[in-house]
Parts: structure tokens; C-alpha cells; sequence
């Protein structure tokens, strides 16, 4: 029997094998521990940015919705103003706005302060007729019952400012206190060329295109949903104007100069100028790109317009053209140019004349002097009024032609409407409302007409649903209005909000996290605008 005998290397390699199983094991739980220490806090850490940045990214996404919501309402600044102006103080009297949709946000204003036109004391006379004997026309001033309004007292009666009959009781102005004085002189001691407290506004002549303009307007493209709009440019309008249909017409801002009638009937719907109150176009640079056939020389000017009367030129708005709708809407925007431009001198006057009278052959224009009554006596005195410039020059050198239409010795009464050429004692405006067809009237800026009479005539029968507001200020030769007047009227000068300052809060409506953007905005009526803060936060 023989035994094998193993060497000793071999038994030792077994050994080697046996150890080598064992310790691997516990190697590998090692590694598996140390690379968990180390792999698992990376992860959270990874996670933890990532999810982070999920927050951050959310957050930035609905910061900028709620910045669109601000953006978009100052899109178009004047219509801001226009649809804010309603709001009240609070958000019980907030109004809501458009906003972009999809964006899941909501916008709504409300007002946190108003700038007036002018400082009380700084306002220019509200009513002043310089034909000698015209105060007989004017009611008395108001007084305040039991005298507890004083700051009221001496205002424009309540028989021409129906607001002061109304609490609260907006006045409409002081009346120049020697109207018709018998010296057809003395008001001239009084006036100033530009706008200032306690004198008469007596303006330039403002430079206007010499070029002739249809009288018929020009359409624009009909809209989306086929709206129609008709236009018109400044220039010279030699024949008469007369506007009584439904389709809204649009006087692209400028200055418009009229030797004939413009007169508004029927449903006549017409805003004149850019400004607060939006025309049926879009703005001034769209009617002039775009009205289908308008003159190469088309043009606009400023914001808001000035009309000049001329010649037979005169204003007529009446009730005589039968009303299929809501009958005649007349809204002015006040003129505005820069301040930088010289012509902001004539700023915010709506309405004026050409005055004096014109000698073709000296080719001069001389001043008005009128013994109305054929007593041997002036009973009106008015100098020609210079167009304004460096120089201001004789109104002639531009081709303006001195008004033809004078006022006449006794109370002014309305006129046939176009196509009867006026008489010399017609109206330079001349309301007529002889029936309950709405007429709304709205001129903010200043009328000057100094040698011409104002008539607003009202049968019983005209007195419902009428508004009619000369705001601006009125410088005329007589101004004569019936026993009966429009349910709502205000001849005179009013103080008008012109600036506001606008809370605009745009908010997130669903989702996390919840944004608000809150920002304090002042925006003039005509569509200047400054963002004085802008804050969004986290809610």
C-alpha cells in the first residue's frame, strides 16, 4: 500500500485559495459602503438642484407673465387712460383690463391720483363777449345758497353750467367781468396771446396747409369684421362739409381751415384729433398709410385739431337730419403739440376765426369796426388776428380770408343749413336742436370767435337726451342762448383731469407659485406715459 505525499507548495496554494474567498466578500461590502458614502449625498445634492431649479425656472416664467400683463397695458397708453379713468381708489372700484390670453394672468387698475390742466388761480377768463350791451345775454354769476360755497361764488350761473345745479357742483369758469362795457375798446387792454390767469385768451392764427382738401373724406379699409371709417386731412376746404350718416369719420389731427359750412346732423359720429377719445382708426400714421385714394401730401400733425373759420365758414350742428340711430356724437381732442415746438403757444385751442376785415386790392386785413344799430356809434372793435411765427404775419400772406359772418345788433338766431349760403348776421356755431334725437357735443379746448356770435337754440322739444360742452373757454362777439336749454350743458371753462396716476396690479390666476406685479403709472390723457415703480413678488 503506497500513500501519495503532496508537496509542500501545493499545500500551501490550498491554503492561499481557502483565505482569498472570505476576504474579497468583505472587500467588496467596503467598496459597496464607501462608494454610498460618497454617491448617495452627490445624488440628494443633484436632486436637490435640480428640483430647485424646477422652482426657480417656475418662478421666473410666471414673473414674466405677470410683466406681459403691464406691457400689454401700455400697449396703447391713451386707450389705458381712457378705459382706467372710471376707477376708484380702491379695489372694490377697480376696473378690470385685458389681458394676453393663455398667460393665466388677470389685470385690473385703479387710480391713486389726478393732475388738473391748470392752477385755479392761473385760469384764463371762462366767457367773454366784447360786442357792446352783449352781458344783457348773460345770467347772472352763481351764488351759493346761504353763501356756504364761496370758492363757487361768481361763477358761471347754472342756467349756461347745468352741472352747478348737481351736487357735487363742478363750476364751469368766470365770466370776464366787462362784458359788453360800452367802449368796444376795453377788452383789448385785457387779452394775452397766450393762456393766462385772469385774462382774455386771444390766440395767433395758426400756420395750416395751403392745400386744397375733399370735402367728401376718404374711406379706410374696411376692418376684420368689415367696420367702415371715413377720414379726413388737414388742409383747405373750400366746399361745404356735411357729415349726417352712420359711418364714424375720423379729422386726422391738424389744423383744418374752412371757407364754407361744416355741419354734423343726423348720426353724424366723428372724433377729431388723436387723444383720449379713440377714433374708428387705429392712429394718425395708419388713416395717412392707409385711406384708399388719400392725397400724396397727406399728412397729420400734433395730436388732437384745430378748426379755423374763414370766409362763410362756420360750424352748424343740428337735430334737422332725421336720426337712425343714436343720432350725432361730436367729440374734440384737445390740440397738443410739443413744448419744444413754437407752436405750443397755441395749444388746447379747439375752435377759431379768422378776424378783421379783408381788403383784397391792399391785399391787408384790417381790423373790425362795426356800428351794428346804425346809431353812428362802434359797437364792435376787433383787430385782425396775426398767424403766428417769428414775424407774426398779416393772415392774407397765408391765405386765410377774414370771416364774413359778423355779429349781428341783436340776439343771434340759427341759419338755413348748407347748401343756403349764410347771411352776414348767421352764427359762426350755430346749435339747433329742435328735436329728441341724442346730440352729444364735447370741444375741451378753447372757441375763439371775436367777431362772430355763438347760438345755441333749444325748443322744448330739443331739451332730452342733449349734451353740450364748450369746456375750453369761449371769446366771442355776443353769445345767445334760449330759455330753453339741453338737458345737460356747459358753456364756459372747466378745470379737466389731464393727468392720472394708475395702480396696475397684474396677478397669476392658477398654478404655484403665485405672482403679483403691482406698478405706479402716470398717464397723460393724449398717451405720454412714465412708469414711476415696478415691483413683482412672491405671494
Amino acid at each position: 500500500m503506497s500513500r501519495r505525499v503532496r508537496s509542500r507548495v501545493e499545500v500551501d496554494d490550498s491554503l492561499a485559495e481557502d483565505r482569498d474567498q472570505g476576504a474579497a466578500l468583505v472587500l467588496a461590502l467596503v467598496v459597496m459602503v464607501v462608494g454610498a458614502m460618497m454617491v448617495l449625498p452627490l445624488m440628494g445634492y443633484t436632486l436637490g438642484v435640480t428640483r430647485a431649479n424646477r422652482v426657480s425656472s417656475a418662478k421666473a416664467d410666471r414673473s414674466e407673465a405677470v410683466k406681459g400683463g403691464l406691457r400689454a397695458a401700455l400697449f396703447d397708453p391713451a386707450e389705458l387712460y381712457a378705459a382706467c379713468v372710471p376707477s376708484g381708489r380702491t379695489d372694490e372700484f377697480a376696473v378690470q383690463l385685458a389681458a394676453p390670453p393663455g398667460l393665466g394672468i388677470a389685470t385690473k387698475c385703479t387710480t391713486t391720483k389726478d393732475a388738473l390742466q391748470a392752477i385755479p388761480s392761473d385760469q384764463r377768463y371762462a366767457v367773454t363777449t366784447v360786442q357792446v350791451g352783449s352781458e344783457a345775454q348773460i345770467p347772472p354769476p352763481y351764488m351759493s345758497p346761504g353763501g356756504d360755497s364761496p370758492e363757487l361764488d361768481g361763477t358761471i350761473g347754472w342756467e349756461w353750467c347745468t352741472s352747478m345745479a348737481v351736487a357735487p357742483s363742478i363750476p364751469c369758469g368766470r365770466e370776464y367781468p366787462r362784458n359788453g362795457d360800452p367802449d368796444p375798446l376795453a377788452w383789448m387792454a385785457d387779452t394775452s396771446p397766450t393762456t393766462a390767469g385772469n385774462k382774455i385768451f386771444a390766440p395767433y392764427l395758426p400756420p395750416f396747409s395751403n392745400s386744397l382738401a375733399f370735402a367728401g373724406g376718404y374711406a379706410m379699409p374696411p376692418g376684420e369684421f368689415g367696420e367702415q371709417c371715413t377720414v379726413y386731412f388737414p388742409g383747405k376746404y373750400t366746399d361745404d362739409v356735411v357729415i349726417t350718416g352712420a359711418t364714424p369719420v375720423y379729422f386726422v389731427s391738424g389744423i383744418y381751415y374752412f371757407e364754407k359750412t361744416l355741419r354734423f346732423s343726423g348720426d353724424a359720429t366723428v372724433v377729431v384729433g388723436a387723444g383720449a377719445a379713440p377714433g374708428c382708426t387705429d392712429s394718425d400714421s395708419i388713416a395717412v398709410a392707409d385711406a384708399i385714394g388719400a392725397p400724396f401730401d397727406a399728412y397729420s400733425s400734433g395730436v388732437g385739431g384745430t378748426f379755423v373759420f374763414g370766409a362763410d365758414g362756420r360750424l352748424m350742428i343740428d337735430t334737422a337730419t332725421a336720426a337712425g340711430g343714436a343720432g350725432v356724437n361730436i367729440v374734440f381732442n384737445r390740440r397738443l403739440v410739443a413744448t419744444t415746438d413754437p407752436l405750443a403757444i397755441l395749444n388746447d385751442v379747439s375752435i377759431t376765426s379768422v378776424t378783421g376785415v379783408l381788403d383784397t386790392v391792399a391785399g391787408v386785413t384790417n381790423p373790425l369796426d362795426a356800428d351794428l344799430d346804425a346809431d353812428l356809434d362802434i359797437d364792435l372793435h376787433v383787430p385782425s388776428t396775426l398767424v403766428y411765427g417769428s414775424t407774426p404775419t398779416d393772415p392774407w400772406t397765408h391765405s386765410y380770408k377774414a370771416s364774413l359772418l359778423v355779429s349781428p345788433a341783436l340776439a343771434a338766431a340759427p341759419c338755413a343749413p348748407p347748401p343756403a349760403v349764410p347771411a352776414a348776421g348767421c352764427p359762426i356755431i350755430d346749435v339747433n336742436l329742435t328735436t329728441a334725437a341724442g346730440v352729444y357735443v364735447k370741444i375741451p379746448g378753447y372757441i375763439s370767435v371775436p367777431q362772430g356770435a355763438v347760438s345755441v337754440s333749444t325748443t322744448p322739444a330739443g331739451v332730452p337726451n342733449k349734451t353740450i360742452m364748450f369746456s375750453g373757454g369761449i371769446l366771442a362777439a355776443q353769445m345767445s342762448v334760449t330759455a330753453d336749454v339741453p338737458e345737460f350743458m356747459q358753456l364756459g371753462l372747466l378745470n379737466p383731469i389731464v393727468q392720472k396716476t394708475f395702480k396696475i396690479v397684474t396677478e397669476t390666476t392658477t398654478g404655484t407659485p403665485h405672482m403679483v406685479a403691482t406698478a405706479l403709472v402716470q398717464v397723460n390723457e393724449t398717451g405720454g406715459y412714465a412708469v414711476n415703480s415696478w415691483v413683482i413678488q412672491l405671494s
